[in-house]
């Protein structure tokens, strides 16, 4: 689980990630860099209607707002989620959050699409005298969980049943493929924070960095990039993580602050810390190209099952291209809600 991350961590830069020029790792067929793809709100009772999911093309999608939201919840995408956590307590050094939570230890937490639950269980492990709750659409998190922790279905684009400032840290990661007005969940998220309460959002970029030019342009993984966008842009989904500091102004935050972290794909770089992190980052790569982008491909965009199977394919055999040195960008927003409440401010709702 995660830690209050008390070691101090090394300054690693946010470009010109070096590559490790004697490294060499094989993924697949040598003369193509292939990777084989074979590594290992109205809160609602749980009903047989939640838990009854539709299936595409042999992916199981949530039944609760069905069609909203295209990433899969079956246990293929399960895994990739917790494995993407892992991702994240790498990125951190083993820190949950870079909220500033030690001084003030938090007694209600939320975490907005909590997935399988394991931020929010490994949350509440670390603070056992605080209430974590985790939401999302669908219940695929542990029934057998620790006391202080629970877990409920909502669409976290609803209006919130909460009582106003009422939780000391809310957490949203990973939420830009799922919110479409960002303002008004904004201002949720104000309303329902306690005055002095933190707020963190985590967001990736919606292209991917590349210092050494070894990222073509007519590449399947850029094409994949290009059309995924084009598909999000469509939903009117593609507004984060560039306008995130703007929205948290202008529901009245403050003390708002970015940080960004690298995610490099693949064990390219020199630098060993973010080796491990590509390492893992490749791995995560043999289902993630599915669970973001075949829904979106043939719903949206109207392709074949099989024509976004193999772009999907495609972009994951780039990604483990010795020759290609990839990383996506991570933003981490931090803000807190301030003591001096202005009832009227439009953030307040």
């Amino acid at each position: 689980m995660g830690n209050t991350g008390n070691e101090k961590e090394p300054v690693i830069p946010v470009s010109n990630i070096e590559v490790d020029s004697g490294m060499y790792y094989q993924v697949g067929d040598d003369d193509e860099d292939q990777s084989s793809g074979n590594s290992q709100s109205e809160c609602v009772s749980l009903t047989s209607s939640i838990t009854d999911y539709p299936f595409e093309h042999g992916r199981r999608y949530h039944k609760y707002a069905e069609g909203q939201y295209f990433l899969p919840n079956d246990e293929t995408e399960q895994d990739r989620l917790d494995m993407h956590h892992h991702i994240f307590l790498k990125l951190l050094y083993g820190k949950l959050t870079l909220a500033p939570l030690d001084q003030y230890p938090p007694r209600r937490v939320l975490d907005v699409g909590c997935g399988t639950g394991i931020w929010a269980l490994d949350m509440a492990e670390l603070y056992p005298e605080a209430e974590i709750v985790g939401i999302d659409l669908s219940p695929i998190q542990p029934n057998l969980v620790l006391p202080n922790c629970r877990f409920e279905i909502d669409d976290a684009e609803l209006e919130w049943t909460y009582p106003p400032n009422h939780f000391d840290f809310i957490h949203s990661r990973m939420l830009s493929s799922s919110i479409r007005d960002w303002v008004h969940y904004m201002g949720q998220i104000y309303k329902h924070l306690t005055p002095g309460g933190h707020v963190e959002i985590i967001e990736h970029a919606l292209e991917l960095g590349c210092d050494d030019n070894s990222y073509p342009a007519d590449c399947p993984l850029s094409i994949y990039m290009i059309t995924w966008k084009k598909a999000l842009d469509i939903m009117g989904l593609a507004n984060m993580p560039v306008k995130a500091k703007e929205y948290l102004e202008g529901a009245g935050f403050i003390d708002i602050t970015e940080e960004i972290r690298h995610m490099p794909v693949g064990p390219w770089p020199k630098d060993p810390h973010l080796k491990e992190i590509g390492h893992w980052a490749l791995v995560n790569t043999e289902t993630s190209f599915e669970a973001y982008g075949l829904a979106l491909f043939t719903r949206v965009l109207g392709m074949s099952a099989e024509s976004a199977r193999e772009l999907c394919l495609g972009a994951q055999r780039d990604c483990g291209n010795r020759h290609i040195h990839v990383y996506l960008s991570n933003f981490f927003y931090l803000a807190r809600k301030p003591y001096d409440i202005n009832v009227d401010h439009p953030g307040g709702m």
